[in-house]
Parts: C-alpha cells; structure tokens; sequence
C-alpha cells in the first residue's frame, strides 16, 4: 500500500451508529448526579496528564494526593442489575458512558433483555468489561450461563471481577478472541478507547499483543453445550466469526444473534458485507430489526453511510 493510500486515523475511527428508530435518550441519570460525575472525572483526566504527574514527581504531598485519588478512580463502581459493577472510566467507552449518563447502545441492551431467555447459553463475543454480559446474565438467570470473551488484558481483568459479582454468578469470563479457528491472534491496542482493540490490523501504527482465539463451535463442542443466543461487536472482525461458527448458525438451538454490522471495517478485514449478511439468512435466521436485510442486502449495505455501521437483530 502506497503513503497516500494508507488509511488515516478518521478514515478508521469507531463507526458512527445510524438507525431508523428514534434516537435513546442521552443518559438516564438526573442531572446533579451527571454533574457530579463530570466534575469527578474531569479532576481525574487532569491529574493523569503528563504535566500534573512530572508535578506530582517534583512535589512529594501532591503526589501522594493525587496518586490515592486516582487509585479511587481506577477502583470506580455503579450498579449493575442489582450487583456491584467496577468501572474504566480513565479510557472512553463502555465505562465512561456508563458512569457519565446510565447506559450504553441502549437499543442493543433492550434486544439482549427482550430475546435472551431464563436458561439460555448465551455467548457475549467482544464483552470489554461485561457491562452487556451482566444484563443478558440477568435474563438468562440462576439456570442459564453467559460465555463472555474479552481478549483485551486490562478489560478482561475488570470483566473477570464484574463477572465474580454478577446477580446469578452466571457469567464466565474467557480471555480469547473469536475467529474462525483456535489458536492465537494479534490483537492491535488502541490507546484512547477502551472499547476500539482490534484483531483486524487497519493500517494504523498500534501496539499490538498476542491473544488466545477461538471459535464459536470450538467452545460449544468442548463444553458440550448449545449455544442459544449471541451478541457480537469486534471490529470488523465479525465476518471471521461468524465464518467459525457454522454448525452454531445451523443449529434449531440458535435462537438469534445481535451483530454489529459495520460495512468499512469488513472490508478492511478482506470480507464482502452482504456475503455475511448471506451467510446468516442461509442459516435460517432472518433481520427482524432492519427487514431490508432480507428483501435486498446489496440495497442494505450501499445505504450505510462510509462510516457507519448497523446494530443487527437476527432470529430464527
């Protein structure tokens, strides 16, 4: 690839959602509640910048002040569904969402509530700290079981202790990527959000780690159990995915998949968008939440703005 055709930064940022259905409210907590937390966390992004620490270095009190305050920040936590639910809120995303205004893609929270069942195997591919996995571990109940797969180190950390504290104690916590194999990948970090680490290399000059990979129908196989619901956001890593997990697509047990379906980042990965779109309605599942996906998936995919990407709803 040439230098001018190297994809910049914006060409490969987070996708910006576009939907149909009205937009969620921007937050659901009142308003002196936000206010305080805008004020706690904006003290906190400015103490970790560079020029507050060489301060602190040169002023041994400030320091230790601002060492224990942001020891409180990075120990931050809300409630959950009813559980206790530790926090990233020094790194945008999920967490920072999370604390700032109550929620995050409320719209793929409300599909997860409505559609996973007490009893399920649920898988939560992409669940960065666990905040969807805590939900759909809510609806599936002492009974049912959230596989949750993070790859990220850090995030997995929090996942593993969110996961401790989970209503059910139903969520179990894998440090693997999804593919369509098992074996390893090199994950490429983002270091601005915590919610945008990539097995799929863009171009961009990223620091990279590698990470355990599985697939879908490796995990049902070894743990001898259907898969009954899955929820997937990895960055364009989706197609691989969802090219691992046939005999889970297949399966009458399979009740339906929420995808992030982001056109740009496919492509990027080397996949055709509506040949994924194909390989899930060949499955026998159909778009209950965009039904153009099944009339016309081309028309579908050329409709998505260059930067934006889809939240997918699929039942059988």
């Amino acid at each position: 690839m040439s230098e001018q055709a190297k994809p910049t930064e914006a060409a490969i940022a987070r996708p910006q959602y576009v939907s149909g259905a009205p937009a969620p409210p921007p937050h659901t907590l009142p308003w002196w509640t936000r206010f305080e937390r805008r004020t706690y966390l904006s003290l906190a992004k400015r103490l970790a910048a560079p020029r507050a620490r060489r301060l602190a270095q040169q002023v041994p009190a400030i320091g230790v002040a601002s060492r224990r305050f942001l020891s409180q920040v990075e120990r931050v936590h809300v409630t959950v569904c009813g559980a206790p639910f530790r926090l990233d809120v020094l790194r945008r995303s999920v967490s920072r969402s999370v604390f700032l205004g109550g929620r995050w893609h409320s719209t793929v929270v409300a599909m997860l509530r409505e559609h996973v069942r007490p009893g399920m195997t649920v898988a939560d591919v992409g669940a960065n700290v666990g905040f969807m996995a805590a939900h759909m571990g809510d609806r599936a109940g002492p009974d049912g079981t959230v596989l949750a797969f993070e790859p990220e180190p850090r995030n997995y950390a929090i996942l593993a202790e969110n996961a401790r504290r989970a209503r059910w104690r139903n969520v179990v916590p894998i440090h693997a990527a999804i593919g369509a194999s098992s074996g390893t990948a090199r994950l490429y970090l983002s270091m601005r959000d915590g919610g945008d680490h990539r097995t799929v290399s863009m171009g961009e000059d990223r620091p990279s780690v590698e990470v355990p990979r599985t697939s879908l129908d490796d995990v049902a196989r070894d743990r001898k159990t259907p898969i009954h619901f899955v929820k997937m956001d990895i960055q364009g890593a989706e197609g691989e995915a969802v090219r691992g997990m046939p005999r889970t697509l297949a399966s009458s047990e399979l009740h339906g998949l929420v995808l992030e379906f982001w056109p740009e980042a496919l492509r990027r990965a080397g996949e055709d968008p509506s040949e994924i779109l194909d390989l899930i309605r060949g499955a026998g599942l159909s778009c209950a939440s965009h039904p153009g996906v099944d009339r016309d998936a081309d028309g579908f995919v050329a409709e998505i703005p260059p930067h934006g990407s889809q939240d997918l709803l699929f039942l059988r």
